[in-house]
């Protein structure tokens, strides 16, 4: 079965909205990491805060979490340039890979009793883009060494 069933230019498209829906996430993780090295104490409840000079607010940033997880559906169901047999196992073994170590880590997390909250959709983000980063590496090493000198 097939799942790449929009065109190649969404991959770009893709990306592209991810990383603009994921502005408001990064200022607030590192806004939050801040105050945390600086010893100053947060709510756990959600605080708005401003971009560029526009309040967000909690429903504005779960449609940003939304749209962003939205691209990156659209970068994966996005056909790659060259399509066959090859790249689909690369895919398939990299959505293998990608929930293994999903769930060592989850497993860890659970042996180890780590007191770390996280969102359902902080786990999805991370586990597409860890999926994006092994289909890359995986795609990156089966290219060949050199060229054969055919002529």
């Amino acid at each position: 079965m097939n799942f790449q069933f929009l065109p190649n230019y969404f991959k770009k498209i893709g990306l592209f909205i991810f990383i603009v829906a994921g502005i408001p996430s990064m200022k607030r993780g590192f806004l939050d990491g801040w105050n945390a090295a600086q010893g100053i104490t947060t709510s756990e409840s959600f605080q708005a805060f401003t971009i560029f000079g526009q309040t967000i607010t909690e429903p504005i940033y779960n449609i940003f979490a939304i749209v962003g997880v939205s691209g990156l559906l659209m970068y994966i169901f996005a056909q790659d340039k060259a399509m066959d047999e090859f790249i689909m196992r690369l895919r398939l073994e990299a959505v293998h890979l990608t929930f293994i170590l999903s769930a060592l880590f989850i497993f860890a997390v659970l042996i180890f009793e780590i007191r770390w909250t996280i969102s359902a959709m902080g786990v999805i983000e991370y586990q597409v883009i860890l999926f994006l980063i092994i289909n890359k590496i995986k795609k990156l090493s089966a290219l060949p060494k050199e060229e054969m000198g055919y002529e």
